[in-house]
């Protein structure tokens, strides 16, 4: 889900590029973080997105 350009549904079921979350990945990674994701069918989609925090 997380990989540049990986879609898991054809273009005739959803729309995008497939790179969305792997941008994400890759600018919570350069910082330290990370992105999780949960879902239920027919329930709906979580995506969690962690930073470090610094004093």
């Amino acid at each position: 889900m997380f990989e540049l350009f990986h879609r898991s549904r054809t273009r005739n079921q959803y729309e995008g590029t497939g790179i969305g979350l792997a941008i994400c990945k890759k600018l919570l990674s350069n910082h330290g973080g990370f992105i999780s994701a949960q879902s239920d069918p027919g329930v709906g989609y979580v995506s969690n997105i962690f930073l470090p925090y610094q004093l």
